[in-house]
């Protein structure tokens, strides 16, 4: 009798360890791919945003410094829009979901971002400070993908990505402007 219970109990251990986790889907594992390329995408693009902005603030101010208004309020809209366009960036950021099962890796620390309290020609930035803010998506986003199929959850990577796309594209249209301005 000693002798099936420890056959069975071997039978018992090989078939718990023998049926781990399915293999991954080609989907699941592509919507990983997506995702690890939006982490990157987004954190090259909101440091890029970031330095622009900072950029732009300093030439706003050399601007007015030497008396040329007329090419400071130019700017001051590039910037504008650019703040704009940093609004809709942590907008998009706080809908980003990670895959189920994944530990969360979006966290992106951008350090300090003030843009001081200032005003130029009328355009008030007053409250565009960034000192010590953690860039981090809603962790209660990825229960929400829980039971979805690999496929649902590859396509909301997929559209992610492609508003984080759209997001770059709109950034270097802005950015594009700015070489016409200075040789004003």
């Amino acid at each position: 009798m000693k002798k099936n219970s420890v056959i069975l109990s071997i039978l018992f251990i090989a078939l718990f360890f023998g049926c781990g986790q399915p293999e991954e889907s080609e989907s699941l594992k592509q919507a990983r791919k997506v995702h690890e390329q939006l982490n990157r995408l987004s954190g090259e693009f909101h440091d890029a945003l970031q330095m622009t902005l900072s950029e732009i603030e300093g030439e706003i101010e050399e601007s007015m410094s030497r008396g040329d208004s007329s090419l400071a309020v130019q700017l001051a809209r590039v910037e504008s829009q650019l703040g704009e366009l940093d609004v809709r960036f942590h907008d998009w950021d706080a809908t980003v979901v990670g895959i189920p099962g994944d530990a969360c890796d979006h966290d992106h620390d951008h350090g300090d971002h003030d843009h001081g309290d200032h005003d130029h020609a009328g355009h008030d930035h007053e409250g565009h400070d960034h000192e010590g803010h953690d860039h981090d998506h809603d962790h209660g986003n990825e229960a929400s993908l829980e039971g979805m199929s690999d496929e649902d959850i590859l396509s909301i990577q997929e559209a992610l990505l492609q508003e984080m796309i759209g997001i770059q594209s709109q950034f270097d249209s802005i950015v594009s402007t700015l070489p016409s301005i200075s040789q004003e």
